[in-house]
């Protein structure tokens, strides 16, 4: 496991930057509420970016976007008691087929 923190991707495009722009004005859904029960890297959020291990949720963007033929998402972590957004990462998904699964 991962023990220092993961640097936010850097966006490979303008949709992609457009994405990462929307999320960090605070638009996105929780997939994860630490509250329920603690993330499995909320020890390491915690060690690197403070907080409580309940404070910390996976989010994702409210939308997918089509770029280049991949559906593209952006996930992160968010302390809910800070409203600190933390390691930004993007999700590309290839349909079968397209030149990124042959």
């Amino acid at each position: 496991m991962t023990t220092g923190p993961i640097p936010d991707e850097t966006p490979s495009n303008l949709e992609e930057q457009l994405l990462l722009e929307q999320a960090k004005t605070g638009k996105g859904i929780p997939t994860h509420v630490g509250a329920d029960m603690p993330l499995r890297v909320a020890p390491r959020l915690v060690a690197n970016y403070g907080g409580s291990l309940e404070d910390w949720d996976k989010m994702t963007t409210t939308q997918r976007v089509i770029i280049n033929g991949a559906s593209v998402q952006l996930h992160w972590y968010r302390n809910s008691k800070m409203n600190q957004d933390v390691e930004f990462k993007f999700k590309r998904e290839y349909p079968k087929g397209s030149p990124r699964n042959q």
